[in-house]
């Protein structure tokens, strides 16, 4: 008759199944998203924090490397934030399950963080096509031939990007 477990016995069992977790991490702490310098040229910065904080009329500002460019007023249509705010808990929750997944070694910080910027970028991308409050002017609409507030040529859209 087999005898009964004790307790030296169940640590054995404990110890053989114990998983050995990663200590040290290497990689990126951080991701950034949007228009980072040195990855997006000037002007598409400039379009980005217009449209992003808006312009008061008559404003004028450097565009493009000429200084004094006055600027119509453009609302504030803040992109960028809602698009974080609308999905911080699908980045909060990726992250949660990421970060077992890395303590176990089945996958890299780097991993973790690409896959983040990458759906992060996504995200703002997708907003700039949604947005629509506050709406163009009907001259801008007849100017652009849209009435899409964020989209022109598509140009800034494109360049959304993450590091």
């Amino acid at each position: 008759m087999p005898r009964p477990l004790g307790w030296c016995d169940l640590a054995r069992v404990i110890r053989r199944n114990h998983i050995k977790l990663q200590t040290s991490f290497t990689g990126p702490r951080q991701v950034k998203v949007g228009f980072p310098a040195g990855k997006t040229d000037g002007e598409t910065i400039n379009k980005a924090i217009w449209n992003h904080y808006g312009t008061m009329s008559g404003e004028t500002v450097d565009a493009g490397g000429v200084s004094g460019v006055e600027v119509y007023h453009i609302p504030p249509r803040p992109f960028l934030l809602n698009a974080i705010r609308k999905h911080r808990r699908n980045y909060l929750a990726a992250m949660k399950t990421a970060g077992a997944a890395i303590l176990r070694g089945e996958v890299t910080l780097e991993q973790t963080m690409r896959k983040l910027g990458i759906l992060a970028q996504g995200d703002i991308q997708q907003e700039i096509t949604d947005l629509r409050d506050p709406p163009n002017a009907a001259s801008t609409i007849a100017a652009k031939g849209s009435s899409n507030p964020l989209i022109d040529s598509g140009d800034m859209k494109s360049k959304v990007t993450w590091r």
